[in-house]
């Protein structure tokens, strides 16, 4: 897939205030096409609320987000899903008693042009549905209840109902936490493969090793502020 370069999103004097307290204060970040960014720090540096502001889930106190050169801080989190941008959480969100398979229709339902996702392979947009199950590893439990995987398994269905909302920018929060050594290996594997098909990935975790591999830059935030070592 060959997407064009650039700055996907930016963030400007982005702000979050809950009372008096500033989980998120005046971030400045840009993010380039098919980067992988990591964003690290402390517990309670305000991540997961920055996750929250550009994902939707919250509205900022001030500032602006700016997504394909377009404002969308006021876009509520339907609209922001359709442009192209959504989120995993902290633990493993799926819904336990259908199949696999239908986990990752479910991913479906905010993209326009269903007719692409039912194609055998990634087609023009990359997210055909047994394309998603092949590069998740998970075409062989296709059928099987989500609650009967393992927990590294359900990380990656929880990848690939996010991969199935045809995302452009795709903010992963902790998915490697509580892996195993394989199931790490795996999904760090399948961040770069969706960076290479054109994705830009933002991810929070804990494991700075694996993080470091894998990102092509690294954010460190504490006290809602964020510092770029590399620019």
């Amino acid at each position: 897939m060959v997407m064009a370069l650039g700055k996907i999103a930016r963030l400007e004097n982005l702000t979050k205030s809950f009372g008096g307290l500033k989980a998120v204060e005046e971030v400045d970040m840009s993010l380039e096409r098919g980067s992988v960014t990591g964003l690290v720090g402390p517990n309670g540096a305000g991540k997961t609320t920055l996750f929250n502001l550009i994902s939707g889930f919250l509205a900022p106190t001030g500032g602006s987000i700016y997504f394909e050169g377009e404002e969308i801080t006021d876009w509520p989190v339907h609209k922001r899903v359709k442009a192209g941008i959504t989120r995993t959480f902290q633990g493993s969100r799926v819904f336990p008693e259908i199949s696999v398979r239908e986990n990752v229709i479910t991913g479906t339902y905010s993209v326009e042009n269903k007719e692409e996702l039912e194609e055998v392979g990634p087609g023009e947009n990359g997210s055909g549905i047994d394309w998603i199950l092949e590069v998740t590893k998970l075409q062989e439990y296709d059928s099987y209840l989500a609650r009967n995987l393992s927990y590294g398994y359900k990380r990656r269905l929880e990848l690939a109902i996010a991969i199935a909302t045809n995302p452009k920018l795709m903010l992963l929060d902790e998915p490697f936490s509580g892996t195993n050594t394989f199931d790490l290996s795996e999904l760090i594997n399948l961040v770069k493969l969706l960076s290479q098909e054109g994705l830009t990935v933002v991810l929070v975790e804990h494991d700075l090793g694996s993080v470091a591999g894998l990102a092509d830059n690294l954010v460190y935030m504490d006290g809602g502020r964020v510092t770029i070592p590399n620019g």
